[in-house]
């Protein structure tokens, strides 16, 4: 996707904005927890072995909290970045 040169929404400190919502780090977790979920279900052939089956609901909580976890520091590091001054692209797109 090619960037656009669309201004930005003036945020209440007067910045622009180029940061992606909380919101969206969180979303961005739970698709991935869904597909490691399916995809431990699918490896470790859980429908038969219960052991394995819970375990594959263990896999995809922790891909959701490492993965919403890092998005959330990464678009906190963006937010607080006084250095580059034209952030056109925000950090999860």
């Amino acid at each position: 996707m090619a960037p656009t040169n669309t201004p930005k929404k003036k945020s209440s400190g007067g910045k622009p904005t180029s940061t992606v919502s909380y919101k969206d780090a969180i979303k961005v977790g739970v698709v991935c927890a869904i597909v490691t979920l399916i995809l431990a279900l699918i490896v470790t052939r859980a429908w038969q072995d219960g052991r394995a089956f819970g375990n594959a609901f263990i896999y995809a909580g922790a891909a959701f909290v490492i993965v919403s976890a890092f998005a959330s520091f990464l678009n906190w590091v963006m937010r607080k970045d006084t250095q580059n001054k034209d952030q056109s692209f925000p950090v999860l797109r």
